[in-house]
């Protein structure tokens, strides 16, 4: 049971790991429109993966307290590298999304600097018509 747990999370994580990669790339070439599908499918596999984190933990815990030898003396070598796999999935995924944020980061500077170049920020002008008031975060939301 704990070999289809491992391979469910790990299966989950490589997805992730998958739509992460794409929109670090997506994002280096500008394409946007890809975001809010890819923000849906990663709500989605977070989703899942918590639930099979449950279940993996559930059946790890259940193992540990059937015996007084300790969990690694139960786990068989296959199930052991799963883990590992599964530590390193982890670890690669965590990495990902650091990187991936710092192109977000860069973005919505950029979009903050257009946005203070457009509209004086001190009192709301607009430079292009100079009698409006416009509130710029009226105009440009991001969604992080």
């Amino acid at each position: 049971m704990i070999k289809k747990y491992l391979d469910e999370v790990n299966a989950i994580l490589a997805k992730l790991l998958e739509l992460t990669i794409k929109d670090i790339e997506n994002i280096k070439v500008a394409k946007h429109e890809t975001v809010a599908t890819s923000v849906e499918e990663k709500n989605k596999l977070v989703a899942e993966f918590t639930v099979a984190k449950k279940q993996l933990d559930g059946a790890l815990v259940e193992l540990n307290n059937s015996s007084v030898k300790g969990l690694s003396a139960l786990l068989d070598d296959e199930d052991k590298q799963k883990l590992d796999l599964l530590k390193y999935n982890l670890q690669e995924l965590h990495s990902k999304n650091k990187e991936y944020a710092k192109f977000v980061l860069i973005v919505k500077n950029f979009l903050d600097g257009l946005v203070n170049t457009m509209f004086a920020t001190n009192d709301g002008i607009n430079n292009a018509y100079g009698d409006i008031k416009t509130n710029p975060d009226s105009i440009f939301k991001i969604n992080v």
